[in-house]
């Protein structure tokens, strides 16, 4: 069974801002209207077992709207195949005394002058190796705002990410074996271990490296 996520609640908004957090939300499409939405992957949680492991993410597919905007600002410059994403949604008051919520990203600025905002979470958040949802589980972009709660990954999903996650532990045996051999020299340096049982060990490490090297030739986790 796959784990879960304990979703809060499926409509957040500027009540809640305090303990939300969009670094690096991926936005896939905007729309201009009234109000003004994003469709979003918004990152919940990232999950590390230890020091050697990679970062996984619970991630949600979400509409974010701000209502009834009343002025929009754009300082942004960006190629249209580079990937956006918010490094920071920052809420402040201005001169006139209105509220602007400031969306940073990589490639500049959108400003956007609405008194609140309202977060949909589409479905549930489901556990992901990087930091967006792959494109096989996500669809098509969307601003809808009435969430799946029933959503489920299909069965080729669930294939597509269980071959991603055994790479990737592979990939932290990998780090976990090269720092293993960097503690062995160190022993051996310090005169703390005997040649023999040194040359025994680094010779079993060494050969486990290259056979992981060999599985993940080729993969985004050489």
């Amino acid at each position: 069974m796959s784990p879960s996520y304990q979703l809060e609640k499926w409509i957040w908004t500027e009540a809640d801002y305090e303990q939300m957090g969009w670094h690096d939300a991926r936005i896939y499409a905007v729309q201009f209207g009234k109000d003004i939405s994003f469709d979003i992957d918004y990152i919940f949680q990232w999950v590390q077992a230890d020091k050697d492991d990679y970062f996984s993410f619970w991630v949600a597919p979400a509409t974010l709207i701000f209502t009834e905007a009343t002025h929009v600002a754009l300082t942004m410059d960006f190629r249209p195949n580079q990937e956006l994403e918010i490094e920071d949604i920052r809420r402040e008051s201005s001169a006139a005394g209105v509220t602007e919520w400031h969306l940073e990203t990589h490639q500049g600025d959108i400003i956007i002058t609405a008194e609140g905002f309202r977060q949909v979470i589409r479905r549930p958040p489901t556990l992901q190796v990087g930091q967006q949802i792959i494109s096989e589980e996500r669809g098509a972009s969307s601003f809808d705002v009435t969430p799946d709660a029933a959503f489920a990954e299909s069965e080729e999903v669930s294939r597509l990410k269980k071959a991603d996650f055994a790479l990737r532990q592979k990939a932290t045996e990998l780090r976990r074996l090269r720092r293993q051999l960097d503690a062995l020299v160190e022993q051996r340096s310090a005169g703390a271990m005997a040649v023999k049982r040194y040359l025994q060990e680094k010779l079993t490490l060494e050969k486990r490296i290259k056979d992981l090297l060999k599985e993940l030739d080729t993969t985004e986790w050489q």
